[in-house]
């Protein structure tokens, strides 16, 4: 069973969580480990770019598209005694400007048995199947068209129907503003998605366990994404920007969230912000 208070080591349990983005790392199995629990989460995009234009319609730029992620139950025995974990690399945020350009794209995360991802029969786990892409910048029309990351299955790690799995696609992102509010971001479940950059920017709203993001006013920067350890793992996606006269900057994403969208501008427009690394935690039972 997988405990999503990851955090927290106690007699029985080891927690080696792994966040150097792009980075080879190794996991050593623990001594006398009987069940291993891998959460592998990959990358959040950047978001778009806001537009700029002295008149006409001009659109914030659109959010980035969060990572995907995996869980991955599987007998210690099955392992070796070493692994190799590699974090997804957040996508750069989009530049605001006329034309804007679109938010960078992100890359997936992985534990491997060597360090490499050439094959599938050598991925033990992986956050999903295509990264996502970059939110959209801002022009004429309303910013969409970005792409979250896929869902992950056995052909993509071979390896892992050694055990039991569950895989879930990543959160799409809002579209930006066209001469209007910003798109208001999704809930979901540990990944939120950044909401667009527009006049005023997309918000989200408060439910449940989900922390609510506050709209940014007119010029205003968006707010960076939330992390939560408790009640539950949760991250959020950067806020999106409010444009006017100077468009504002989109708020940086959390842990695999993508980048808020730039704000439109009649003078300047705003960057989008930049997407969340990714992240991998490895639990072991005794």
């Amino acid at each position: 069973m997988l405990d999503l208070s990851y955090f927290q080591n106690s007699g029985n349990v080891n927690t080696q969580t792994f966040t150097n983005a792009g980075t080879w790392q190794t996991w050593q199995k623990p001594r006398g480990a009987k069940f291993i629990n891998i959460f592998c989460l990959g990358a959040g995009s950047g978001g778009g770019g806001g537009f700029l234009a002295a008149a006409g319609n001009k659109s914030g730029g659109q959010s980035g598209p969060s990572g995907g992620y995996t869980k991955l139950s599987i007998q210690a025995s099955i392992l070796p005694d070493i692994l190799y974990v590699q974090t997804g690399v957040g996508g750069a945020g989009g530049i605001g400007g006329s034309p804007s350009t679109s938010g960078g794209a992100a890359t997936k995360s992985f534990v491997t048995l060597t360090p490499s991802t050439a094959s599938a029969s050598n991925i033990v786990c992986t956050s999903g199947n295509v990264a996502a892409t970059g939110g959209t910048g801002g022009s004429t029309i309303t910013a969409t068209g970005g792409a979250a990351e896929t869902i992950a299955t056995a052909t993509n790690m071979i390896f892992a129907i050694l055990g039991a799995f569950t895989a879930t696609a990543g959160v799409g992102g809002a579209v930006g503003g066209l001469t209007s509010g910003g798109a208001n971001s999704s809930n979901a479940f540990i990944i939120g998605a950044g909401s667009g950059g527009s006049t005023t920017s997309g918000t989200m709203s408060a439910a449940g366990p989900f922390p609510g993001l506050p709209t940014s006013g007119a010029n205003a920067n968006g707010v960076n994404g939330i992390i939560l350890y408790k009640p539950i793992l949760l991250f959020t996606g950067g806020q999106g920007a409010g444009g006017g006269t100077a468009g504002g900057r989109g708020g940086n994403g959390a842990y695999g969230c993508g980048g808020g969208g730039g704000g439109v501008g009649t003078v300047s427009a705003g960057n989008g912000g930049r997407g969340g690394d990714g992240l991998v935690i490895i639990t072991t039972s005794f």
